[in-house]
């Protein structure tokens, strides 16, 4: 295996503006295994979690609501580690050119998304603005098919870096239909803290028809405590998040006015936290940017 850093930077600016009242949150106590995490699938995947992932999020720590943190006011540096078969080394910068390009577009996206300067309609925006701080480049073949697990655990031991409040992203060609999945924050930093996406769902990748980048929205949305839109189905406390209607299940496409639950609201179709296309996300509510602020300000600041 060869490893070749390379370090980029890049920053877009977010408008300072306040969200809204903050709800109850909650986020991984600490101490619990370094696999307590969610994930995205692709539509007809079998698997809806990994195994290790699945559960009722009762293992969760209710947060304490804080003040919501202004809006664009944490600045988050990412590093994106970018995993490739070891036979792709011999087409030199050819490989890595184009996933520079994609890996800048996806910053871009993920601005956009968590500032709420959305490609539809309204969305919150949040506390947080992501700037480019490195990106590296590793050739290994187990590496370039992970999934959750032992080789998963091996890739971020070796190329990990910085604190709790740094956000370390890994890009391949995963496996088990997943496209991504991402650790909840905890009190003592894991080792196997960040995000893990199919690296063609970044913008201009191959992954139609989720190739817009809001793959890592979805996942960073986790890396700050969010839950899924359909966590607990019709029934008890849901997400945790009081402004994100209750829904059965999670939707795939765009199913337009779905409401698979009698609590009232339609099913939150346009949320980050779904798993609908790319094309029909375009939502944070002000409930999940509160809560958002809440887990960066418990579990991330310090």
């Amino acid at each position: 295996m060869a490893l070749a850093a390379t370090t980029l930077s890049a920053t877009a600016a977010v408008p300072a503006t306040a969200s809204g009242a903050s709800p109850q949150a909650a986020a991984c106590e600490d101490g619990h295994s370094d696999h307590a995490a969610e994930a995205r699938v692709r539509k007809g995947s079998k698997k809806l979690e990994p195994a290790a992932f699945a559960g009722t999020g009762e293992e969760y720590a209710v947060l304490a609501d804080s003040a919501t943190l202004a809006g664009g006011s944490v600045t988050i540096p990412t590093y994106f580690h970018v995993v490739l078969p070891e036979a792709e080394e011999a087409n030199g910068s050819a490989a890595e050119d184009r996933l520079r390009t994609l890996v800048d577009r996806q910053v871009a996206v993920l601005n956009e998304a968590f500032a709420g300067r959305t490609k539809k309609r309204t969305s919150a925006t949040t506390p947080f603005q992501y700037t480019l701080a490195g990106v590296d480049f590793s050739y290994n073949d187990a590496w370039s098919t992970v999934t959750p697990g032992p080789v998963e655990s091996e890739m971020k031991a070796a190329t990990r870096v910085g604190g709790k409040e740094t956000l370390n992203v890994w890009t391949a060609n995963i496996g088990d239909g997943l496209l991504g999945w991402a650790t909840f924050p905890t009190k003592r930093l894991s080792s196997n803290d960040g995000v893990v996406i199919l690296d063609e769902s970044m913008p201009g990748g191959t992954a139609v028809p989720y190739d817009g980048g809001d793959t890592l929205t979805h996942e960073v949305g986790h890396w700050l405590a969010l839950y899924h839109t359909f966590q607990g189905g019709c029934n008890g406390q849901g997400d945790r998040v009081s402004d994100t209607p209750a829904e059965a299940a999670p939707q795939f496409g765009c199913p337009t006015g779905a409401d698979t639950c009698a609590a009232p609201g339609l099913d939150p179709i346009h949320n980050y936290m779904d798993y609908t296309e790319d094309d029909c996300m375009y939502q944070f509510t002000p409930g999940q940017a509160a809560r958002m602020s809440d887990a960066w300000t418990q579990y991330r600041a310090s």
